[in-house]
């Protein structure tokens, strides 16, 4: 009896293995070919960690290089810092570097008289009446723009919401034991960052509600699928990974091991995610997350 309860359990461990080892790389990996029409595009969207600051020009050429051979028809880039001169990123050397892109929509919000931070869309299509969605906030913003594709209009919205701006001093045994977690820095920072997030996912609901267009909705939107942030996303629209894959969870946020999924790529019902996977890259902590998106002729 005793031999059969292990080859029971042996055989549920094989296949809860084989699941999540399938469930890894069918998010990864982008299964369904297919001949392009004129009713679709294929969208990149990537946090690149303050455009890899701290490293190496070079290293962050290099990963330019790399978004370019995705070989996306828009790109979505958050957390984009250049610099106004010097040997660093500037904007100049940016626009070189993904030149084959002759639409673009640069959105700082913070910029002074040595660099600029924010949101960039690179497009081969035209993008039109672009506007900011701003928050009370030190460094998020949302982007939206009208990407005219062929005969059709879709509304893009770039997002780059709160962060928990964690550090390893909040998680120090000090700081927790000194006093209660009421007090703790790890608890002011969770409660400050979930207020003003929810706050800034129902701003972008209210652009989506008010688009006359069908929404893309694309970002760093630092919630998990469990999230109150991820489900007033998703609710209405589609979330292409979801639709795409074997479920809600995957990671496209890598730090010390731990991976989870807090960059989305939603649609409106009205256009279909085709394919999705999430590229893993080592450049940034985050994760490419790519999306070919099609729609009915009319």
């Amino acid at each position: 009896m005793l031999r059969v309860i292990r080859k029971i359990w042996l055989c549920t461990l094989l296949c809860l293995c084989a699941w999540c080892v399938w469930s890894l790389f069918s998010h990864q990996m982008p299964w369904q070919r297919h001949e392009k029409t004129d009713h679709e595009v294929t969208v990149v969207t990537y946090n690149t960690r303050a455009m890899l600051i701290g490293e190496s020009l070079n290293r962050k050429k290099d990963m330019l290089q790399y978004i370019n051979q995705l070989d996306a028809d828009v790109v979505c880039l958050q957390e984009v810092l250049v610099y106004k001169s010097g040997n660093r990123m500037t904007l100049p050397a940016l626009r070189e570097a993904m030149r084959k892109y002759p639409y673009t929509y640069y959105d700082f919000k913070h910029y002074n008289s040595r660099r600029q931070f924010g949101n960039v869309v690179f497009s081969r299509y035209p993008l039109i009446n672009k506007q900011t969605i701003r928050y009370e906030s030190a460094s998020n913003i949302s982007s939206q723009c009208d990407m005219i594709v062929h005969d059709d209009t879709i509304r893009l919205i770039v997002n780059h919401l709160e962060s928990f701006r964690l550090e390893e001093k909040d998680f120090s045994i000090d700081s927790l034991t000194a006093g209660s977690f009421k007090e703790s820095s790890l608890n002011r920072k969770l409660t400050q960052a979930s207020q003003l997030r929810r706050n800034q996912v129902l701003k972008v609901r209210r652009a989506i509600y008010d688009s006359p267009y069908p929404v893309i909705a694309v970002g760093d939107f630092n919630a998990v699928p469990l999230s109150l942030v991820y489900w007033t996303m998703n609710m209405g629209l589609r979330d292409c990974f979801a639709e795409s894959s074997l479920g809600r969870y995957g990671a496209t946020y890598k730090r010390k091991g731990l991976g989870i999924r807090i960059d989305y790529i939603f649609t409106s019902r009205k256009l279909h995610p085709l394919s999705c996977h999430v590229e893993q890259v080592e450049y940034s902590d985050h994760f490419p997350v790519v999306a070919t998106i099609g729609w009915e002729e009319k």
